[in-house]
């Protein structure tokens, strides 16, 4: 049981816990060195996909959102369809974990350059928000009215922009964290400026009301 727990942490808290004299003790991911093994390998597989991915075809929905031209097309499916910018948000994220398990300098490199695209977006955005949400501009402004049409996968007829949002909050939370970038923190702090900003005329029903809709990890 204890070295299923130890794998458990290991594998999927990225700043997880050990104890030691019977006191919690926080680690870094950096603190972790894998061995040879089919967990080594599975990183690093990880790692090369991560390495095949196109950052400007991830970045397009959020330039293109800022009325800025996208130097590639959107990736299909999902990024294409409605969830516009999502995998951005997770891939900024892998990037900051793999750099500081690795120390490999081509994800700080990727992580480095998928931030200051993602800064150009949100300072041609003018007002601290960052998001590839398809016309997510129009439908935070009837929120911001208290105009809010929610349902569980919607939200003023877009599909999740809540969810959506979440993962870009935390590809810069983590961009940080893991990456100990500053540029990533501050420019965290501008989006939940302009998310405070949002909500300000809001009841608490009102802000309820719109948590309807599936909003993942953005209460955290």
């Amino acid at each position: 049981m204890k070295i299923k727990l130890f794998l458990f942490l290991l594998c999927f808290c990225p700043v997880s816990l050990f104890a030691q004299n019977n006191k919690l003790q926080l680690f870094h991911l950096s603190d972790v060195k894998l061995l040879d093994s089919p967990f080594k390998q599975a990183m690093q597989t990880d790692l090369q996909y991560m390495l095949e991915m196109d950052m400007d075809k991830l970045l397009a929905p959020y330039l293109r959102e800022a009325g800025l031209k996208p130097k590639a097309e959107s990736y299909t499916n999902w990024e294409n369809t409605g969830l516009d910018g999502h995998i951005g948000g997770h891939y900024l994220s892998a990037l900051a974990m793999m750099y500081a398990s690795t120390g490999d300098e081509r994800m700080k490199e990727r992580m480095d350059y998928m931030l200051s695209e993602l800064k150009r977006a949100q300072d041609a955005n003018g007002d601290g928000y960052l998001a590839g949400v398809p016309g997510g501009r129009a439908i935070w402004e009837e929120i911001a009215k208290g105009n809010i049409d929610a349902g569980s996968f919607s939200l003023n007829k877009k599909w999740v922009p809540l969810y959506n949002i979440h993962k870009i909050y935390a590809g810069l939370r983590d961009a940080y964290l893991f990456g100990e970038s500053e540029q990533a923190k501050e420019m965290l702090i501008k989006l939940t400026d302009w998310a405070i900003q949002l909500v300000s005329n809001l009841s608490e029903e009102q802000i309820q009301d719109m948590l309807r809709s599936e909003h993942g990890g953005l209460n955290e």
